[in-house]
């Protein structure tokens, strides 16, 4: 009888036990730098470059996969590794963001890092696109506070020529259809009227002396009470 009862509570405790999930850390970027022009190339040809990835290891993860998109194109270069590092043939004269994602394969579960974004310089150095603009305020998916049915649009750039010389705001409650909102902003901050209870999506387009530009990701967010 005892041995009955003990063999009960064996399969009770197994049948109640949870299983753990492991989900490996995003990876830390190291470079290409963020923002800037590459310096971790070795030039092949003309219009070739071999460009040098790297990033930190991520605690339980057994691979990761490097994904490096062509902003102007929208093309994807994706590698699978077991390394922290990556060596990549790009084309010159473009501007490049890419990003890591760590995986934990037995749960297959993922961590995505931050992304970046570089420019590899051409065989003559022409004028380079702005960075696409880091949106700041609101966040995605921030909740925020109006005040007197008004908010503070926040966003930051960068150019490697700075000649940054206007921005474009696009807003809307679709993010497939934004409606220009503001134009031919100077700074880069604007107040808006809003409505409450609504959800909106916004993007920036930065624009620069020589007819370059760049568009921000779309970013959603809900407006309170």
């Amino acid at each position: 009888m005892k041995l009955r009862y003990y063999f009960l509570i064996i399969i009770l405790a197994i049948a109640c036990k949870k299983e753990v999930i492991i989900t490996p850390e995003p990876p830390l970027l190291i470079g290409p730098e963020n923002n800037n022009s590459c310096s971790s190339e070795t030039i092949i040809s003309a219009g070739k470059s071999q460009v040098n990835f790297s990033w930190q290891a991520a605690l339980n993860a057994d691979e990761y996969e490097l994904i490096i998109r062509d902003i102007q194109t929208n093309d994807d270069i994706q590698l699978t590794t077991f390394r922290t590092f990556s060596a990549v043939v790009l084309d010159r004269g473009n501007q490049y963001s890419w990003w890591v994602i760590s995986k934990h394969n037995a749960d297959q579960t993922f961590s995505k890092s931050w992304v970046w974004t570089f420019y590899l310089e051409g065989s003559q150095k022409s004028s380079h696109f702005p960075f696409p603009a880091n949106l700041l305020n609101p966040k995605s998916n921030d909740q925020i506070s109006l005040i007197d049915g008004k908010y503070i649009f926040r966003w930051e750039t960068t150019d490697l020529d700075n000649d940054i010389i206007e921005y474009d705001l696009y807003l809307g409650t679709d993010p497939s259809e934004l409606i220009l909102t503001a134009e031919k902003l100077s700074l880069n901050y604007v107040e808006l009227s809003l409505d409450s209870n609504q959800f909106y999506y916004w993007k920036v387009i930065t624009k620069d002396a020589e007819g370059n530009s760049s568009s921000s990701p779309i970013k959603g967010f809900k407006t309170l009470f």
